[in-house]
C-alpha cells in the first residue's frame, strides 16, 4: 500500500517544477502559445462572425414583410389593425414596422415645374416612427419622424430618391401632391429593402389627416418584421398566424436567404481556428514530452535515491505525470491570457465587437492539461520502472 500522502506527491512535483524555473518556462511556454492559438484564432473567428452577422442583419438577412394577400376577386385583403401588436409578441421577434398605404396619384418632384411624368421612378410611402429601427436604416443627413414630425408637412427621402432629386441635404424642400413638404432627413441605403431607398417617406399621422377622403389610407400596406439572429425561419413561419388569425390572405416574404450564407461561412471559419489551433496545441505537447524525457535522462541520480529510500515506483511516475499537468496548466493559463488579449487587439483594430465564447478557452485549458498528462505518461512510466542501482550509478 501506498505510504505517501496525494498532498506529498504534489508538493513534490511542484518541486521539480519550481527548482527549474528557465526549463519550466521553456517547457510551458509550447502549450502557452498552442493555448493562446485556439483562444485568438477562435476569438478572431466569432469577431469576424458577429461583424458579419450585424454587416448581413444591416442588409436584412433577418428581415420579413408581411403584406395583404390576394383574396378570390383578386384585391388585396386588408391586414388586422391589430396585426403589428400581435407579431411583436411572437418568440423570436425584436422589432416590428409598419408602413401604410400611400394616397393614390400623389407624385415627388424637386420643384412645381416639373412636368407630371417625370417622376424619376421615385414613389410614395408612409411610415410609422418605429419603421427605421425594424429596417436597420441609418440616416445620412437630418432626423427621423418623431411623435411631433409624423404630424407635420415633411418628408424623409430615401437615398436613391435624395439622388435623382438632387438633394444632399436636410432643410430644403420638395412638391408632392400639388404642396411644398420640407426635407426633414436623408436616409442611407437601406440594404435589401431597397423600396425604401427610392422612396419619399410622409409621416403616417399628417398623411390620414391630409388625405382622410382617400379611400384605403391608413391601412396596412407592409409589415417589417425584424427577427433574432438565425431565427427568421422559424419567425417566418408563424407570421401569417400571427397577423390574421384563420385567414389564408397574408403574403409572407423574407428578403434573402443571407442569413443562411452567413451560418456557413461562421462555421468554416470557426472549423479552420479549430485546425489550426489544434496543431500548436498538439507542437505544445511535443514540446512538454520532450522536456519530461530529458528531465527523466538528467534526474537519474535523484531517481534513483528515491527509489533506495523506499519510493515505489508507481510515486516516481505519479510525480513526473504531475510535473507534465503542472507545466501544462501554468501554460494553459498563460496561453489563455494572451490568446484573449490577441483577439481583443485584433477586433479593437479592425473595428469589430469583441466576441471570446467561453467554450473554446475552457476547452483550451482542458485540452492543454490532457495534452500535458499524455506527454509525460511514457516518460513517467520510464522513470518509474529504473532500477535504483542502475540510476545510482549515474550519480
Amino acid at each position: 500500500m501506498s505510504r505517501i500522502r496525494a498532498t506529498d506527491l504534489a508538493r513534490t512535483a511542484w518541486l521539480g517544477v519550481a527548482g527549474r524555473p528557465q526549463r519550466a518556462a521553456l517547457a510551458a511556454l509550447g502549450v502557452a502559445l498552442g493555448v493562446a492559438a485556439l483562444v485568438a484564432l477562435t476569438g478572431v473567428s466569432a469577431s469576424n462572425r458577429a461583424q458579419l452577422l450585424a454587416e448581413l442583419d444591416a442588409m436584412g438577412a433577418d428581415l420579413a414583410v408581411v403584406a395583404p394577400g390576394q383574396g378570390p376577386d383578386n384585391e388585396p385583403v386588408p391586414l388586422p389593425a391589430t396585426a403589428p401588436d400581435t407579431i411583436a409578441r411572437q418568440d423570436g421577434v425584436e422589432r416590428v414596422g409598419v408602413f401604410e398605404t400611400a394616397p393614390e396619384g400623389v407624385a415627388v418632384y424637386r420643384t412645381d415645374l416639373v412636368p407630371e411624368g417625370e417622376t424619376n421612378g421615385i414613389g410614395l410611402a408612409v411610415a410609422r416612427p418605429s419603421v427605421l429601427d425594424a429596417i436597420g436604416a441609418r440616416m445620412a443627413a437630418g432626423r427621423w419622424f418623431d411623435e411631433a414630425t409624423r404630424r407635420l408637412p415633411v418628408v424623409v427621402l430615401g437615398a436613391t430618391a435624395a439622388e435623382r432629386l438632387g438633394i444632399d441635404e436636410a432643410g430644403g424642400r420638395v412638391w408632392i401632391g400639388g404642396e411644398w413638404y420640407g426635407v426633414l432627413g436623408i436616409l442611407r441605403s437601406a440594404g435589401l429593402a431597397a423600396s425604401v431607398d427610392t422612396a419619399a417617406i410622409l409621416g403616417d399621422a399628417h398623411v390620414r389627416e391630409r388625405f382622410a377622403d382617400d379611400d384605403g389610407v391608413g391601412e396596412i400596406a407592409e409589415v417589417y418584421v425584424r427577427a433574432a439572429p438565425g431565427r427568421i425561419d422559424a419567425v417566418r413561419a408563424i407570421l401569417a398566424a400571427a397577423a390574421s388569425p384563420g385567414s389564408p390572405y397574408v403574403a409572407v416574404s423574407k428578403l434573402s436567404d443571407l442569413a443562411g450564407a452567413r451560418e456557413v461561412t461562421g462555421d468554416s471559419l470557426a472549423a479552420l481556428g479549430l485546425a489550426l489551433a489544434g496543431i500548436a496545441l498538439l507542437v505544445g505537447g511535443v514540446g512538454i514530452a520532450n522536456t519530461m524525457v530529458v528531465a527523466v535522462l538528467e534526474r537519474r541520480g535523484e531517481i534513483g535515491l528515491r527509489r533506495s529510500l523506499g519510493a515505489a515506483p508507481g510515486h516516481i511516475a505519479g510525480q513526473f505525470v504531475l510535473e507534465a499537468v503542472a507545466l501544462s496548466l501554468l501554460g494553459g493559463v498563460a496561453g489563455l491570457a494572451l490568446g484573449a488579449a490577441a483577439a481583443a487587439v485584433f477586433a479593437a483594430l479592425a473595428g469589430q465587437p469583441v466576441a471570446l465564447p467561453p467554450e473554446p478557452m475552457l476547452a483550451g485549458i482542458c485540452l492543454s492539461v490532457v495534452v500535458g498528462a499524455l506527454a509525460g505518461l511514457q516518460p513517467a512510466i520510464r522513470a518509474a520502472r529504473l532500477p535504483p542501482t542502475t540510476a545510482l550509478r549515474s550519480v
